[in-house]
């Protein structure tokens, strides 16, 4: 009979890949952001059917202002804040600290500056066409 007193660790499985649904649509502070969004970009376009000297000029001056807070850039960028944490954390992506001189080389056979990859280089004679 044999003893078994050394029990190994299993290794810890990763965590499934994020999807972006679960981080743009499904979380309740998107849902009110999009909404919100939504009722903004809508609210300015009936803004523009208003003449302007009926408009109130501080709401007018809020909404300008508030551009930037709806905006689909920030919007994405605000929403994908958790997705790209949740990517990181399940190793599907890696963020490499550093200056970009200090980060490893890429691979010199797919970088069109670099003499090495070919006809990808920039300045390779059979990639000129006449």
């Amino acid at each position: 009979m044999q003893d078994v007193d050394h029990v190994e660790p299993a290794e810890e499985a990763a965590p499934p890949s994020p999807r972006a649904a679960d981080w743009f649509w499904r979380p309740w502070y998107a849902k009110l952001y999009l909404v919100l969004a939504l009722l903004y970009w809508i609210g300015l376009e009936l803004m523009i059917t208003i003449p302007y000297d009926r408009l109130n000029i501080y709401l007018v001056n809020t909404m300008v202002l508030l551009i930037f807070v709806f905006n689909p850039v920030t919007v994405v960028a605000a929403l994908g804040y958790g997705f790209l944490k949740a990517k990181v954390a399940c190793g599907e992506w890696v963020i490499t600290p550093g200056s970009p001189s200090q980060r490893p080389i890429g691979d010199p056979y797919t970088d069109p500056a670099d003499a090495r990859s070919g006809l990808r280089h920039l300045r390779h004679i059979g990639a000129i066409k006449h």
